[in-house]
């Protein structure tokens, strides 16, 4: 399938119910490092890399959104490529583990997917990425 916008994510929520994701599984810092390669690759970024202000020590779900240029040339955008840097800057530049959801039990798992997704919800919806109905779980 080829998408003009993709969501990278490790949260297995969203991965499931939109369509036009890449589902990683790591940590959220191997999420900001697949983006990165993707903005190096000619997209660009649509929604913070570091939105709700949750460090790599809180969360173990990260979903960021981009966009595929339309230009054929491939450049990479610049302030795309700022803010991934600024973000994976921030994850190795501190003193703590990456939060992961192995050997979490599943409600706690479920509540983190959660809190990403709604986190996420805004920007889906404005990009009409996020369904409407159907969705499976306790979510929204």
């Amino acid at each position: 399938m080829s998408c003009r916008r993709l969501l990278i994510t490790n949260n297995p929520f969203l991965s499931k119910n939109i369509s036009c994701s890449l589902p990683v599984e790591g940590t959220s810092l191997d999420v900001l490092r697949i983006t990165r390669e993707h903005v190096h690759g000619g997209w660009a970024v649509l929604s913070s890399p570091l939105y709700g202000n949750l460090r790599p020590h809180q969360h173990p779900y990260r979903s960021v959104l981009i966009e595929k240029s339309e230009s054929q040339s491939g450049e990479v955008d610049l302030l795309s490529l700022e803010l991934i840097e600024n973000a994976l800057l921030i994850y190795t530049s501190q003193e703590f583990s990456i939060l992961s959801s192995e050997g979490m039990p599943e409600e706690v798992r479920e509540d983190f997917a959660c809190i990403d997704a709604e986190l996420m919800k805004e920007t889906l919806e404005r990009y009409r990425l996020f369904p409407r109905q159907g969705m499976e779980g306790r979510y929204l």
